[in-house]
């Protein structure tokens, strides 16, 4: 079954598929104040390397970058999540892996603007929905301290000895 969910996974010219082979849309039903339109939470979804630039800086308070998101996430992950309200990218998560049974939470992101309305659990929902899909047996998050009942608490991770080497 694993071999299957790798195979599932190959993206690329070189497995003949196209760039999104795993896309998935759920509508939500959320809405910001004043809008009408739904906001939709998307597995492996389009999105331009200047929206992820923008709201990494927005959620994480800081310039933003040039960074190659599209190329970075299509290389190294399993998958990631994005949810959008009407065309604007709100949130994001991005699902790294091992290449095996791991994967890795990283750079949960809700526009400040769309906190505190469920989103990020969302977000974090549908990564466990796809990383089980595919076979993955762990999914790993590492966090600041303050977002403990998040994790803890809301999405359902458990606590575990773990280590870190600061290489820089």
């Amino acid at each position: 079954m694993w071999a299957d969910a790798r195979q599932t996974l190959r993206r690329g010219p070189a497995a003949g598929r196209p760039a999104r082979p795993l896309t998935r849309i759920r509508e939500t039903g959320l809405t910001a104040p004043m809008e009408p339109s739904p906001n939709h939470i998307e597995w492996r979804g389009a999105f331009t390397n200047d929206e992820v630039n923008a709201l990494h800086a927005e959620c994480f308070d800081h310039r933003p970058f040039d960074d190659d998101w599209w190329s970075q996430v299509n290389r190294f992950s399993l998958g990631w999540v994005s949810l959008r309200h009407a065309d604007a990218l709100i949130g994001f998560v991005n699902v790294a892996w091992d290449g095996g049974v791991h994967a890795f939470i990283l750079d949960t992101m809700v526009s400040t603007a769309f906190r505190r309305r469920g989103l990020a659990k969302m977000l974090i929902d549908e990564a466990v929905a796809q990383a089980k899909r595919t076979g993955c047996e762990w999914l790993h998050v590492d966090f600041d301290p303050h977002l403990h009942p998040f994790y803890f608490e809301a999405c359902g991770f458990t606590p575990t000895d773990a280590g870190l080497i600061p290489l820089r």
